[in-house]
């Protein structure tokens, strides 16, 4: 009885193992029916050979060379307004005008006594050759008299009596003679001092066309005005700036970047515009689809002891032929390319898959997927550059599994769906980068 409840437990267990298996009885024995794993499907990209770069990105704002605050150099009420927002005005052009009735009065008053200084001093000029004729007659009168009268003591025919009146005459005519020579001192004198009191009638002119020339605001340069801060009838004066002048054709930004770079920001200033500096894009998310070449204007020799960083100013280019350009104020990111690798192989960063510390893609050949660990190098947006490693080979034109790859093994099979009728999945996650990979950002070169 043992023996024959061990032989039917023994076909209940075979009956079972072929009943899990799927094997069905047959005439002639179970038949086995193995089912066939079906091939994974994927969506796949090409993988590109073209130059990848590394870039570094900053964010700042476009200023002008040349922006400053117009301020009143008087003070009065606002008279006249002759330039608003948004007005191209040139070097020298009038923009406002305070009261000046006051300023005009006090160059008319000026001008009246520098008149007369003038008149002054040319009639001090006149009396100069009558004082000089008076001096030349006297010196004839005297010359006369000493001749007479060493004529008559020689001959000693007139009387004493005469000779002294003589004697007292040439006397007369000398003192005269003297008197006329002071005369014409005095009167080089008072031309002299007219000539100063014109001088200062002269500079007492210019002050007050001076100050009246602060009581009218000018442009000191061609530029645009951005601001206008005040409006007739606004008492004005230096302690409130009345417009804000722009000139948009000598644009600017300025970025900080680590001591770390500063040879290089060196280097780059150095060789200038050889065409071997570091390459410079600006784009402004308010000019969509443009981008704005830059260059190394100056480079700081100095370093902030505080952040550790240097200054670097960044020529940018202003509008041109009407288009639509940067403004002082605008919001631009800049992107420096700092090296180039021409001939580099790019895929997709979503074909990247990091495990461990490894980086590997899938590969399509003949409907299976072969993993290619490879080498992160630089990156975009969109895109890695990526190197083959331990002897694996990769190419352009080869095709890499971009969606799909998460569960995937090497050498499983793989169907590959056309872009067309593939279903879109939500974007998965790229891969993590490292530490030294976040700090610089990438960027290619289209």
């Amino acid at each position: 009885m043992i023996r024959v409840a061990v032989a039917l437990f023994g076909a209940a267990v075979v009956a079972g193992l072929a009943a899990c298996s799927g094997e069905t009885a047959g005439p002639n024995g179970p038949a086995p029916a193995v089912k066939q794993r079906e091939a994974v499907r994927v969506r796949t990209a090409p993988v590109e050979q073209r130059e990848m770069v590394r870039t570094i990105s900053t964010t700042t704002t476009v200023e002008s060379e040349r922006e400053i605050r117009l301020f009143p150099r008087g003070m009065g009420v606002v008279m006249r307004l002759d330039a608003e927002e948004g007005d191209r005005v040139t070097a020298g052009e009038v923009l406002a005008e305070l009261d000046r009735r006051a300023s005009e009065a006090a160059i008319a008053e000026a001008r009246i006594a520098l008149r007369e200084a003038e008149d002054a001093t040319r009639k001090a000029q006149l009396s100069m050759p009558e004082a000089e004729n008076r001096v030349a007659t006297a010196k004839l009168k005297w010359e006369q008299g000493q001749r007479e009268y060493e004529r008559n003591e020689k001959a000693g025919l007139i009387s004493a009596q005469a000779l002294d009146n003589l004697r007292v005459v040439r006397d007369t005519s000398q003192s005269e003679h003297d008197g006329a020579k002071l005369a014409v001192q005095r009167a080089e004198v008072d031309i002299a001092a007219l000539g100063t009191q014109k001088a200062k009638a002269e500079l007492a002119l210019q002050k007050a066309e001076l100050e009246d020339s602060y009581l009218v605001l000018t442009a000191p340069f061609n530029g645009v005005i951005a601001q206008r801060l005040l409006k007739v009838g606004d008492s004005a004066g230096p302690s409130a700036a009345a417009f804000v002048l722009t000139d948009p054709t000598a644009l600017r930004a300025i970025v900080h970047r680590p001591q770390r770079e500063l040879a290089m920001f060196f280097a780059a200033q150095q060789r200038g515009g050889d065409g071997n500096g570091l390459e410079i894009r600006a784009v402004a998310e308010a000019l969509p689809g443009k981008t704005f070449p830059g260059e190394i204007q100056l480079v700081s020799p100095s370093i902030d002891p505080q952040s550790g960083s240097f200054r670097v100013t960044v020529r940018l280019p202003p509008a041109a032929g009407g288009e639509a350009g940067l403004l002082p104020g605008m919001l631009v990111r800049l992107e420096i390319v700092t090296e180039r690798h021409p001939n580099a192989l790019a895929v997709p960063k979503r074909a990247l898959r990091r495990e461990g510390g490894s980086d590997f893609v899938f590969v399509v050949e003949a409907s299976k997927a072969r993993r290619v660990e490879v080498k992160e190098g630089f990156s975009d947006d969109d895109s890695t550059e990526v190197e083959p490693m331990n002897g694996a080979t990769l190419a352009a034109a080869m095709r890499v599994i971009v969606i799909g790859n998460r569960e995937i093994e090497d050498g499983a099979d793989v169907l590959e769906e056309p872009a067309a009728i593939a279903p879109v999945p939500a974007a998965e996650p790229a891969a993590s980068e490292t530490p030294a990979q976040a700090a610089t950002a990438s960027s290619t070169k289209g």
